[in-house]
């Protein structure tokens, strides 16, 4: 008899149902990766209201370790069977020009922006159930992974459900650092304490900014503290302190050199804001397709605008080595795990609904 693998496959809006599919055979140029955890990821909960987007099996966060290898894909990846990875979710082509300048995330076959049928675009936790074989999501007990599956290797002693941070603190990396510029002598400010805003704050001091602090609201108000523990020097409550005042007094009055927004701001406003307590010459990382920015005010305070879009290999690489570090409280940080019949309940508390004070959700598909 063929052997079975369960998912937790989304079948419509926010309504998630277990499902068994065969297990993926393995090809020459093709690998099987045990599912350890899968990281609800900031993107999730909308993903998940989305109507036409289904059947999909989510989870774009995910670690495991490797069960079958084919000799290609050995070659190609530079792994064995045995070897415990971390996923990116983009499966590029490695052909185009975003890929050959290795920015695989603007590569063209997965750029969001770009293709016409998303649901059917290859994508791990994005892409339908129905493409043979099936099993292109986290929220499984194993993944087939094709020949441009994009990954990397991690200790054995590494737990997992850490591990996950890999993509959230990458984007951290890249968007506060590769992107924003944050290192020695800068002062940062980072819109939204959630998983993406605290990897940005861990990313900023360890790159040895000045100053970081973090903006959030009262029911935020455990991830403000939490921030305090990975690294930032303040910790704002927009909606108890006025916070052009506070950063104005922190700075001395002379603002902020970066400015990360991970809050995807449907009204603009953070925009706003952004470019009010901007120093000269500062860099902006703003979120939400909303948004929009006065280009009078950008001349006039020279600044550089640019969206996250995001993260690159070597901004992951970088994140790993902190969560392997030892020197974070990652415990207080991925606060819930959730087994495969409740990624439903996994996905709503991500959206701060059903459970109180979780930062980091993850899913075990054994448990």
């Amino acid at each position: 008899m063929t052997r079975k693998v369960l998912a937790a496959v989304k079948t419509g809006v926010e309504t998630t149902e277990l499902m068994e599919f065969d297990y993926p055979q393995l090809q020459p140029d093709s690998g099987i990766l045990k599912v350890e955890a899968s990281g609800v990821g900031g993107s999730d909960p909308e993903l998940y209201r989305k109507p036409e987007h289904a059947p999909v099996i989510m989870g774009h966060e995910n670690v495991g370790t490797l069960v079958e290898v084919g000799p290609v894909a050995q070659q190609r990846w530079g792994v064995e069977a045995g070897d415990r990875v971390a996923l990116h979710e983009y499966l590029p082509c490695w052909h185009c020009e975003w890929c050959m300048k290795g920015d695989f995330r603007l590569c063209m076959e997965v750029d969001f922006f770009n293709v016409k049928d998303r649901l059917n675009t290859l994508r791990f936790g994005m892409s339908t159930c129905t493409i043979a074989p099936h099993l292109w999501g986290g929220y499984a007990q194993y993944m087939h992974l094709p020949l441009n599956t994009v990954m990397h290797v991690i200790p054995p002693d590494m737990p997992a459900v850490h591990a996950t941070l890999a993509v959230p603190f990458g984007n951290g990396v890249q968007w506060a650092c590769n992107d924003g510029g944050a290192g020695p002598g800068k002062t940062v400010l980072v819109f939204g304490p959630g998983q993406q805003g605290l990897g940005c704050v861990l990313a900023a001091k360890a790159a040895g900014s000045l100053m970081v602090i973090l903006a959030g609201m009262t029911r935020d108000r455990s991830r403000l503290d939490l921030s305090l523990r990975l690294g930032a020097d303040h910790a704002i409550d927009v909606q108890n302190q006025d916070l052009h005042a506070e950063v104005m007094r922190l700075t001395k009055g002379r603002g902020v050199d970066v400015v990360v927004d991970t809050t995807g701001d449907p009204t603009g406003e953070v925009a706003q804001l952004a470019i009010g307590l901007a120093a000269k010459g500062a860099y902006l990382s703003l979120n939400g397709l909303a948004q929009s920015v006065p280009i009078g005010e950008i001349k006039k305070r020279y600044l550089t605008v640019r969206a996250p879009r995001g993260r690159s290999y070597a901004a992951v690489e970088l994140a790993l080595r902190y969560i392997g570090s030892g020197r974070y409280p990652l415990d207080e940080v991925c606060s819930h795990t959730f087994g495969l019949a409740q990624t439903h309940e996994a996905i709503l508390a991500t959206a701060g609904r059903g459970v109180e004070g979780a930062v980091h959700v993850t899913v075990d598909p054994w448990k």
